[in-house]
Formats: C-alpha cells, sequence, structure tokens
C-alpha cells in the first residue's frame, strides 16, 4: 500500500499506486503494470534526494487515514455484496450480514453481525415526526410534576445518600410532613390511571403506522428482555461499586446481579393488524403486590402534581420499534430533557421477607437509622439496588431520554432518605468494571502515553475517561441489544411461517441468558460463555395473561391459584408441543484501537528532526500498537479510549434447539424458576421457637465438636438465616421506635407551649 523511491524505480505494495509528498498526497486505481516501473525525474522532490525510510516515514504519517479508509471501503463493498445475496437467500432482515445455509428449513445455524454505528434513538411527537433532540429540554404533551419543595437540593447533590432526619440530633434535613405515609396510600384510589398495556394502546399502534415501524412496546414490558441482552452482550459484567455511595469497609464484597435479577423474561408477541405487532410482558406469572400499589401513590406524595393531572408520555423510534415511557418528574435546571425517573424502595426487610411483612398488616418495625452500616442503613439498601433493579432502571431512563433516577427508601410506613442517580453515574456503576488482564494492558498503555506525551499531556488529553467510556458502552449495548432482539423476532416469525402456522396471533416468548461452561474440541481445558435460551410457544386465542391477586386471600388460596397456573401452562405445554420451537443464542465480540485516538506529537515526527529515525519509528509503533491483541474478546467489553468503542461489533449466532424433550425441559426450567418467585413471595416462613435440641445443635457447631449431627427437621418452611437476622433489627428497630415517641411525647409534654 505503501509507495517509496529508490533509484529511479517506483515500487508499489499491494498493486495500489500511491505518489505521497509531504505537501500533497494523490491516489489512483490499482496499478495493472508490473510492481516495478521508471521512475520520471520530475516526480522527485526538488533538493530532496530520493532515500525509502524518509518517504516509508512520511507515508506513514501523512496517510495512514486515507490507507485506512480504502480498506474500509474495500471491505464494507464486499460485506454489502455477501449482505444482499444471503438476505435474498434467507429473507430475513438487511440488519443480518451473514446466513449460513440455502435454505431456512435446512439450516440449524443463522450468523450475523451488528453494530450499533448508524442506529439512531429519535424522540417522535404525536403527529410521528421525529423531535429535534438538539433542543434542550424535552415538551411533552403534558408537562410531569416537579418534587415537592425541598426535594430538590437531592438533584443538585447526585448520587450522595440523604438522610431525611438526623439520628443523633433528631432534626430534620427535609419537611417533617415527608416522614410519615398514612394507611390510605396503601389503598388503590379510584380514578387513578391505571397502566395501559402496549396491545391496548391506541396511540402506539397509530404513531407505528404513521413511521412505518413494525414492533411496538413499553418501557415495563422490554426491560426484561434487553436486561438478558446485557448478560449475553457483558458477558455478565460485575458491577463497580469504587467510587460510589459504597464504603470500602461494607462487608459484603459480592458485586454480581442477584438472582432476582436473573429470573426469565417472559413476554407475549401479539399481532395488532398485518404490519404492526406489540411486545407485552406476561403479566401471568407475575403476581399483584402492595409495594405495586404504594409505589404509584407515593409518586403523588413526593411530587406537586396537579389534581386530575393526566400521565405523561414520551414516545421514541429506535431501529423497528416505537417505545413508551411514562415521564414522572421534571426540573427545569437539569441538564437535556429535564426530565427523571421517581423510584420508591422499600427496606430489605420488606423486600426479603414480603409475605411475613403483608401478613403483618404491612407493617415492619426494621428502619434506617444512619447512613452506612451493613443493616439499617442507606449504604445497605443502595447496595442492594445496584445488584437487583439497577440495571432495569438504567434501561427504562435510557429508553425514556430521562436525566437519571430519583429513590425514595421507606418501609411503608416512613420515610427515611432520598438519592439522586444520573444516568452517567449509573451507566459507570454498570458498564465500566473489567477483568486483570486488561488492567496489566491498560497499565502498560498508560506508562506509554505517559512516557510519550508526558505527565501534563497525558493527564489533560490522554488519561482513560473512565465514565465517559461506560456511558458510551451503555449507549451502544443498548443499539445493539435493540438490533439483536429484532432479529430474534423476524426469525420467530420467518420460523413460524416455514412451519406452516401463517394464522397465529399470540406467541409466548421466554428467555433466560445463563453461563455454560464446556471443554474445547480437540484439547482439556474448559471454557466459559454466555448462552440465551429462546423457547417459543404458540397460544390460542381465549389465552388471557392477568396477574395473581393475593390481596385479602390466604396462604392456602394463593398456592391454590399458583398451582392451577401451573397446571394450566402444562396443559398449554402438551397441546402446543408440536408447534413450539427453540433457538439458542450466542455472541463473539471485535473491537480494536481506532487511530484516532493517539497522534503522533511534533517531536516524534521526522520532519521536524528532533528525534533520528529510529526513535520516531520506535515512538510511532508504540503508540499505535494494539493493546486489545493479547485480550480475549469472550470476555466482558471493556476499552482503552471512547473512539474505540466505535470500532465494536458483535457476530451472534442462533442455533436451532432441534429435540423436543430438550425443549420442553428448558421451557419447565424457566416456568419453575417464575413458579418459585410466585411462591416465595406468597409462602409465609414462620419462626420457630428454638427447641433444646437446636440450641445444642448451635452450640456444638460453635464448639466445633465432631460428632455425627442430624439435620434439623421440619425447617422446610422455616426463616432462612438472613430473613432470621432482618426480624431481629426489626424487633430491635420497634424498641427504638418505642423510646423515640415516647420521648417525643414527654418532649411535647413539657413544652411551654
Amino acid at each position: 500500500m505503501y509507495r517509496c523511491c529508490n533509484s529511479g524505480y517506483r515500487r508499489t505494495l499491494s498493486g495500489s499506486r500511491y505518489a505521497y509528498r509531504k505537501c500533497g498526497i494523490s491516489t489512483s486505481v490499482p496499478s495493472k503494470n508490473s510492481h516495478n516501473e521508471p521512475l520520471n525525474q520530475s516526480d522527485e522532490r526538488e533538493g530532496h534526494s530520493p532515500n525509502v525510510k524518509q518517504d516509508l516515514l512520511d507515508a506513514l504519517s501523512y496517510s495512514s487515514k486515507i490507507l485506512e479508509g480504502m480498506g474500509h471501503r474495500d471491505e464494507s463493498r464486499k460485506r454489502f455484496k455477501r449482505q444482499k445475496q444471503d438476505s435474498i437467500k434467507m429473507k430475513i432482515p438487511p440488519a443480518i450480514d451473514i446466513a449460513v445455509g440455502k435454505s431456512r428449513k435446512k439450516v440449524t445455524n443463522t450468523t450475523f453481525t451488528i453494530s450499533s454505528k448508524r442506529t439512531k434513538h429519535v424522540t417522535i411527537n404525536s403527529d410521528g415526526s421525529i423531535q429535534n433532540d438538539n433542543r434542550a429540554k424535552l415538551t411533552p404533551h403534558v408537562i410531569p410534576p416537579p418534587l415537592v419543595s425541598g426535594l430538590d437540593r437531592v438533584l443538585y447533590q447526585p448520587v450522595t445518600l440523604h438522610p431525611l432526619r438526623d439520628s443523633r440530633t433528631g432534626v430534620y434535613n427535609f419537611n417533617p410532613e415527608l416522614e410519615k405515609i398514612t394507611p390510605d396510600y396503601l389503598e388503590a384510589k379510584d380514578g387513578a390511571s391505571h397502566f395501559i398495556t402496549p396491545y391496548k394502546d391506541q396511540k402506539l399502534s397509530e404513531l407505528a403506522h404513521k413511521s412505518q415501524r413494525k414492533y411496538v412496546s413499553s418501557t415495563s414490558s422490554m426491560t426484561s428482555v434487553l436486561s438478558h441482552m446485557h448478560y449475553l452482550l457483558s458477558n455478565f459484567r460485575p458491577v463497580n461499586i469504587i467510587d460510589s455511595p459504597i464504603s470500602r469497609h461494607f462487608p459484603q464484597k459480592n458485586c454480581n446481579f442477584t438472582q432476582g435479577a436473573q429470573f426469565p423474561a417472559a413476554i407475549i408477541l401479539r399481532k395488532l393488524d398485518k404490519k404492526v405487532k406489540s411486545i407485552d410482558s406476561d403479566r401471568s406469572l407475575d403476581r399483584e403486590i402492595i409495594l405495586s400499589i404504594l409505589g404509584h401513590s407515593l409518586e403523588e406524595f413526593l411530587t406537586e402534581a396537579s389534581p386530575g393531572q393526566g400521565e405523561a408520555y414520551h414516545y421514541s423510534k429506535i431501529d423497528e420499534f416505537i417505545l413508551r415511557s411514562q415521564l414522572d418528574a421534571y426540573d427545569s435546571k437539569l441538564p437535556g430533557t429535564g426530565v427523571f425517573d421517581l423510584k420508591t424502595r422499600a427496606v430489605a426487610a420488606i423486600r426479603h421477607d414480603l409475605s411475613y411483612v403483608e401478613k403483618n398488616n404491612n407493617h415492619t418495625g426494621y428502619e434506617i437509622d444512619k447512613v452506612y452500616g451493613e443493616f439499617e442503613s442507606l449504604e445497605r439498601e443502595f447496595f442492594e439496588l445496584i445488584r437487583s433493579t439497577l440495571l432495569k432502571y438504567s434501561l427504562q431512563a435510557r429508553i425514556g431520554k430521562m436525566d437519571g433516577i430519583f429513590v425514595a427508601y421507606h418501609n411503608i410506613s416512613r420515610m427515611f432518605g432520598f438519592q439522586y442517580l444520573p444516568l452517567e453515574e449509573i451507566d459507570y456503576i454498570i458498564h465500566s468494571s473489567y477483568d486483570a488482564p486488561f488492567k496489566r494492558a491498560m497499565d502498560e498503555r498508560n506508562n506509554t502515553l505517559r512516557n510519550i506525551y508526558g505527565d501534563e499531556n497525558f493527564i489533560l488529553k490522554h488519561q482513560r475517561n473512565e465514565r465517559e467510556i461506560a456511558s458510551k458502552v451503555a449507549d451502544a449495548e443498548f443499539k445493539m441489544s435493540i438490533i439483536l432482539l429484532k432479529n430474534a423476532l423476524t426469525y420467530i416469525e420467518d420460523k413460524l411461517n416455514s412451519m406452516g402456522i401463517k394464522d397465529w396471533k399470540m406467541c409466548k416468548i421466554m428467555m433466560k441468558t445463563e453461563q455454560i461452561t464446556e471443554t474445547i474440541p480437540n484439547s482439556e481445558k474448559r471454557a466459559t460463555y454466555p448462552s440465551l435460551k429462546v423457547v417459543v410457544l404458540p397460544l390460542p386465542l381465549e389465552y388471557v395473561d392477568k396477574p395473581l391477586v393475593s390481596r385479602g386471600k390466604k396462604q392456602k388460596e394463593i398456592l391454590s391459584q399458583i398451582s392451577n397456573i401451573q397446571d394450566y401452562n402444562e396443559k398449554l405445554l402438551t397441546l402446543q408441543t408440536d408447534s413450539m420451537f427453540g433457538f439458542e443464542i450466542r455472541a463473539d465480540h471485535f473491537y480494536k484501537n481506532n487511530p484516532s485516538g493517539v497522534y503522533i506529537p511534533p517531536f516524534a515526527r521526522v520532519e521536524n528532526k528532533v528525534l533520528d529515525i529510529q526513535s520516531c519509528q520506535q515512538v510511532s509503533k508504540r503508540l499505535f500498537k494494539d493493546y486489545y491483541q493479547n485480550l480475549k474478546k469472550d470476555k466482558s467489553p471493556s476499552f482503552f479510549h471512547p473512539m474505540d468503542v466505535e470500532t465494536w461489533k458483535t457476530t451472534c449466532t442462533f442455533i436451532d434447539i432441534e429435540d423436543k424433550g430438550s425443549l420442553q425441559k428448558i421451557y419447565r426450567q424457566l416456568l419453575n424458576e417464575k413458579f418459585q418467585s410466585l411462591r416465595d413471595q406468597s409462602i409465609t416462613k414462620e419462626s420457630l421457637n428454638s427447641s433444646d435440641e437446636d440450641i445444642a445443635e448451635r452450640i456444638k457447631s460453635f464448639l466445633d465438636i465432631k460428632e455425627k449431627r442430624s439435620s434439623p427437621k421440619g425447617t422446610s418452611n422455616a426463616p432462612s438465616h438472613f430473613q432470621t437476622k432482618l426480624r431481629a433489627y426489626a424487633k430491635k428497630g420497634s424498641l427504638r421506635r418505642k423510646l423515640l415517641d415516647e420521648a417525643e411525647d414527654l418532649k411535647g409534654s413539657n413544652s411551654p407551649f
């Protein structure tokens, strides 16, 4: 590719003709002549003797970008040609670049490449027109309400944990009226707006037709699916709590997502008409709980919503999707749209022991009385939020183009504290962790840049910007997840047609990402990789997905309902076995150094004669070294520079699961996980009084007395060790609250007023 001059001959590498000059570059089509041809004397620059090394260095300095661009264009032409041919063969969307085989019926593997570079996520108006996203603020049809007076201070001190009241002095940091949550907030109010499922939302359907898009959905229906896309594309990247309010002294160090955060996603794909389909959560596998009602009521409690004010919605368009987001609150001083989400977060003693709290008239004595600590602290609640629902919050904020999330911590009876999490801080927590090999490569790169550019230039221009990279990774991953979901849905529809099921109206789609460990072929080594399993079951027209209602019902009745739902799903599986199908999705990543991320400093350019040619070559070699070369691309994708994220591409493979027995096993496994979650939320595990035998067993275990011990009997319905701890702290909190109330009453009676 490079042309150099030597002894009156022009030598062309790779068959392409390039004539380089310091002040001008000309390019031409590939040479048809020999690789050696006479050089006209006029081609030589006046006053300079031909020098191979000099000209080669000039070529490297002045035309690397042009050469790389030419290479990319050639590669793009070839890829586009393959894409066009394979798309015609496979009848699959243009986003699928490569499809293996000639006929879908004979194909078990389908491979394609996705990238986020050309995907745009834009706001659309009610008439379907695209809103100018360069505007400073969002202008929805209904402006969301602001926070009640005083709470807005939390927005301007982001990430910080703000206690409502100082436990030492008893002084309120915010309005005291925010502390007590009255029982009427636990009741569903007449006339209150209810959630409209996407398939019933006429506005979504209208926007899809106006925008010529295939799918409509809402944030709540999409987040469970997109969460599993995140696990697949990030290979279960651990969350990062460095530089967060979680102190280094917090005892629990496990920063992986909880089991609850990884429950299977269950959605229903519905045909609305010939052109538009909806994606809805399968509510038949969920339970209506008191926290859902309370959450909606507390949104009104914490905002200055006008009586009868309607819900504010944001509509956006990305790829083939029209997405709806509900807007909770607004502040004109926040950057971007000024809109943010409002979440109410119950304390650990409620979330881990919900049925026990519900049985006790929705009351727990567990309270938050400090900022930091293992229990009874805002730190504990934030740590559990990070591991369980922060990913869901981030996806909802990104879909709705919100600035962040406002969190209110409570125990149903009282409010304890507040926190505001900007989206960029959430991105940092979820998308910035990296493994030891990447850290070693990063240290080597930083050492190189620091020594070449100097400390000042390194700090000002070349130091790794963790938060910017994390936000770019989050945005790219979100767009790639959307494309992957679109391709999966297209694959499902194509599969239904190829199986002769063209009159389908509804399909249940269940999916879950898991880590699979297999032995590498022809090797004794074992490899672990993420795999997303998808199972599709066409549904009859009479299928109704109503959530389990448990309020006012006894535990026996609730368990009976769960058993009936499980039996119905088992019968449905038996009837629809012939029409069910499934596939597995695997992902491989490609990314590299973006040459625009670094530059050759003036002192390292040969023409400036500061360094000799050999030193200039070494500097250039070190700067443009591929530090990704020795990193395993099957791990969580991590990047040195924000521009490197632009090179990220993922090759996905759909592998059909042909065996019906395996499909049934996977489907039952996913269903059972959902049903077990319903049971855990519904069964009250009563505390058992310790017998003399239990006490003796505990003491023997503590003293490590070695003798055969029998397992405790009758403990299947006993609370877990963690639940027992939380209940003990709840009793402690009740005693403390009693003393505080008595002190308040005494103080009031002694007041001269």
